[in-house]
């Protein structure tokens, strides 16, 4: 769930790892991508009363700036999902209580990964050719403030990063 700088390599990483990738996001804008990078499925969720997918969903990585609708997405979840919130947000995580119960959904937390775990990571990324989609921005004071605006307005594509200028 998202696809922004999280999000995108979440696609890349669970398809390469031979997963279905089912992405959920808020509108449609962003669909051609997420297929480029590896979905199977692509879901909008705004504006929904009711999600369909193809399968249930057994593992759901929330990787959004907000706290999703729990009611519209429990449903599209298989029995004994885990739900991993990867993001941060304010306030307290909500979920409905019998609707986990009943359908023995997991929650599971997550701190930084240990070196060896990023180690990993960084190979398996090296041999699948993952990389993450950038947005460049000259660091110079104008370039700095330039990103800073975009980042502030939602309009940062995935990853900003700050290239020196010769």
């Amino acid at each position: 769930m998202g696809v922004g700088g999280l999000g995108h390599l979440a696609i890349q990483f669970a398809a390469k790892m031979g997963c279905r990738v089912v992405v959920l996001s808020g509108s449609d804008s962003k669909k051609e991508e997420a297929l480029r990078l590896g979905a199977h499925e692509f879901i909008a969720t705004k504006g929904k009363t009711e999600l369909k997918v193809s399968r249930p969903i057994d593992r759901l990585l929330v990787t959004t700036s907000f706290q999703p609708n729990w009611e519209h997405i429990i449903p599209i979840l298989a029995r004994r999902a885990t739900i991993y919130p990867l993001s941060v947000d304010e306030g307290n995580f909500e979920i409905p209580y019998m609707a986990m119960l009943i359908n023995g959904i997991t929650i599971q937390g997550s701190a930084v990964a240990s070196r060896l775990v990023h180690e990993r990571m960084l190979e398996f990324a090296a041999l699948h050719q993952i990389k993450p989609v950038v947005q460049l921005f000259d660091m110079t004071e104008e370039g700095i403030l330039d990103a800073m605006t975009k980042l502030d307005q939602g309009k940062i594509h995935f990853r900003a990063v700050l290239k020196p200028v010769a």
